[in-house]
């Protein structure tokens, strides 16, 4: 049974370089709350702390933890932490929060199950132990704990050592969703673990996921089934060629590139800043966007890839995706799919674990006018399955939202299944997990038409069957009237309800 918390260190105040009030005026320089969460947070004593009940069982806990300012007003960092398999899955925060408003802030995260209130070295040992236990498995935790891990004390001999369970049967143990989201941490596990680790695929044969005697060892077979064809398949090579990004910003609305980059929004972009950017004209606004994208790469990707970038300190990836979603302009095509011409450490940096959220409704909104250009990155050599799949996520966004157009986008499906049948062997342009995803958007379209094009494909012996099952089971979802209806799956969210969901602790 895997035990104890192994997380190393997160980065602490001792390592970031301090600067003195210079103010002239000798008035005091108020922080950010993103530097008063780095530079602050651990100096404050710490108050209450809360978990969610079940965790036992669903493996899925919410912890809060507050501290107290001299104001009476609390400092709060929220974790939604996985002690079977991936720790902490999302991290929100707030530098102050008024002590009235705290109840109210505790009810909007309450799901029904109410908050118990544990001590903070409990809290402590749960959240670093789920840390570092998805560690071993390759995964990190997600990219806000970088600020709200700073209401945590750091992890240290000095906190009480509490000794807390992880994993399921003492191994890591994933459920993926229908809708796959899980795939990323999938093959992460399968390439830090090898075979060492369980999952189950919703959707599939479950009927062994409640462990009966007689149950495990289906389970234990159809694990091993799935990890063996997924292995069986090899990524397409990434081998996307750079250009040459901007090492400056030439914009005709600067306050656009200025609000995106700014350290003080990393997790909003200020309502009033949002709705100036909205009320230019869209190719004018998404213009100047994707200026900020392709400086932002430029700026980041080749210290990504050599694994020397630090944490990151702005969202300007994230926002400049939520904009263009809402802006819905052309001109912001090429910078979506520039981002998606990234490789996967790119992603998980500027995006976390969220990226499908933000890449495939901007590229739908972007580029539902433009399918000849979604079809031809769609069959582009040397991209990464899980990014090529979010383009053909925008076509079937496109082929649900308008009905009227079903029958162009089937023709495009056409074309890429007919040429898939010759590249898949040859890992030109697509290999067996893209094909994987395929057939799931092919399902959601109910692509009745192409049921010959589909036969061909899986007749290559080259569709990894781990992520969609074999042709029958496709074929028969494909044709199984009782399906459900997917508009409210691809409806596009108020930009000011994505941000909401992102910053609902921020200020």
């Amino acid at each position: 049974m895997a035990k104890g918390r192994t997380a190393k260190p997160m980065q602490s105040n001792s390592t970031m370089a301090k600067k003195k009030n210079n103010n002239k005026n000798g008035q005091q320089v108020r922080l950010s709350p993103e530097r008063f969460m780095r530079e602050k947070a651990r100096t404050l004593p710490i108050g209450k702390c809360y978990i969610t009940p079940g965790r036992e069982e669903s493996g899925m806990a919410r912890i809060i933890v507050t501290r107290v300012r001299p104001s009476g007003n609390l400092t709060v960092g929220i974790f939604l932490t996985d002690i079977f398999c991936t720790g902490v899955r999302e991290a929100a925060w707030d530098s102050n929060v008024p002590s009235d408003e705290f109840e109210n802030l505790i009810q909007k995260y309450d799901r029904g199950s109410g908050f118990e209130e544990i001590s903070y070295n409990e809290a402590h040992n749960i959240i670093y132990g789920a840390i570092g236990f998805a560690e071993d498995g390759g995964i990190k935790p997600a990219k806000d704990f970088n600020i709200a891990g700073f209401v945590l004390e750091e992890d240290t001999d000095d906190i009480p050592y509490i000794e807390y369970q992880f994993g399921k049967n003492g191994r890591h143990f994933i459920t993926v969703s229908r809708d796959r989201k899980e795939m990323p941490f999938l093959r992460t596990l399968r390439d830090n673990l090898g075979v060492d680790f369980d999952y189950i695929i919703e959707g599939e044969d479950e009927s062994a996921s409640v462990f009966p005697e007689d149950g495990m060892q289906r389970a234990i077979s159809n694990m091993k089934r799935r990890m063996e064809e997924s292995k069986r398949h090899p990524d397409e090579p990434f081998s996307y060629r750079y250009p040459k990004y901007p090492k400056t910003i030439r914009v005709k609305k600067r306050f656009i590139a200025d609000a995106i980059l700014s350290t003080d929004n990393i997790a909003s972009l200020p309502r009033e800043t949002i709705e100036r950017i909205l009320s230019l004209a869209p190719d004018e606004a998404a213009a100047d966007i994707s200026k900020v994208v392709f400086y932002e790469i430029g700026r980041t990707y080749k210290e990504i890839n050599d694994e020397t970038i630090g944490p990151s300190d702005e969202s300007a990836i994230i926002h400049s995706l939520l904009l263009l979603s809402a802006l819905g302009s052309e001109k912001g095509l090429k910078a979506v799919l520039e981002i998606m011409s990234q490789n996967r450490e790119f992603i998980e940096f500027h995006l976390g674990d969220l990226a499908f959220e933000f890449i495939t409704p901007a590229l739908y909104a972007c580029g539902k006018d433009n399918i000849p250009t979604l079809e031809s990155y769609l069959v582009k050599t040397g991209h990464d399955s899980y990014l090529r799949s979010q383009a053909s996520d925008a076509l079937v966004m496109t082929a649900t939202l308008h009905p009227e157009r079903r029958n162009e986008i089937i023709e495009v499906y056409r074309r890429i299944l007919t040429s898939m049948a010759t590249r898949l062997p040859k890992l030109k342009g697509c290999d067996g997990k893209f094909a994987g995803f395929l057939m799931l958007d092919l399902i959601d379209l109910k692509a009745n038409e192409l049921i010959s094009e589909i036969k061909a494909v899986y007749a290559t012996d080259c569709v990894d069957k781990s992520i969609c099952g074999d042709y029958e089971k496709v074929i028969s979802e494909i044709k199984n009237e009782n399906c459900t209806d997917n508009r409210d799956k691809y409806r596009i969210s108020d930009i000011y309800e994505k941000y909401d969901y992102m910053a609902r602790f921020t200020d």
